[in-house]
């Protein structure tokens, strides 16, 4: 699903980029524990922001960085200059990779925008090697049930009727024989909520 103006601003601006580099990166690598060197995808990489801090904190030997925006990889392209990344524009739902490609998946809040998400995570499971990583932070529908979820529900663009909760989505991935190893909920200042995962294939 593309951004609408808002998101695309949101996703792109200074304080979004600080977020990720000081709180979110560093989060998911001390949770994560995944050896250097790996090869990665990234899903919904947006502009590459994620993509840059993918590679300063995991040292990946390869990372692969798709995005649905052709506007995001675009900036993507001219902002990441780096030998070991791949851009281009692709869908979650249909990954355009070999089965057993990847070591590890990076999902930094994508698959709550995709309404069909249980195809995603089928694909992901596809893509990833034996005993391959999912890493992600994600929001869920209870995200915008909240007093400030529901103003953004006003001024974002989602696939509400299809979001899954929380609970809807652990299940999934456990059904999806996915072993959860790290499952954190946050709720910074009461304002947003969202949880961190790290599954093991």
């Amino acid at each position: 699903m593309l951004l609408n103006k808002i998101e695309f601003f949101l996703m792109n601006n200074p304080i979004r980029k600080l977020i990720q580099d000081k709180i979110e990166a560093k989060t998911l690598r001390k949770a994560s524990n995944l050896p250097k060197e790996k090869n990665v995808l990234e899903i919904g990489c947006g502009s590459g922001t994620g993509t840059l801090l993918i590679n300063k904190y995991f040292s990946p030997k390869s990372i692969s960085a798709i995005d649905l925006d052709p506007r995001m990889i675009s900036k993507a392209k001219n902002k990441v200059k780096l030998s070991n990344v791949t851009f281009e524009v692709g869908s979650a739902t249909k990954l355009p990779y070999k089965s057993k490609s990847f070591d590890a998946v990076f999902d930094f809040g994508v698959i709550h925008h995709i309404p069909n998400w249980k195809d995603s995570i089928k694909e992901l499971k596809r893509v990833l090697k034996k005993n391959g990583l999912i890493i992600l932070e994600d929001l869920s529908i209870d995200t915008f049930n909240t007093v400030f979820g529901r103003l953004l529900k006003i001024i974002l663009f989602h696939p509400y009727k299809e979001m899954y909760s929380e609970k809807e989505f652990v299940n999934y991935l456990k059904k999806s024989s996915f072993k959860i190893k790290i499952y954190q909920r946050h709720y910074p200042l009461y304002l947003i909520k969202y949880f961190i995962i790290v599954a093991k294939k």
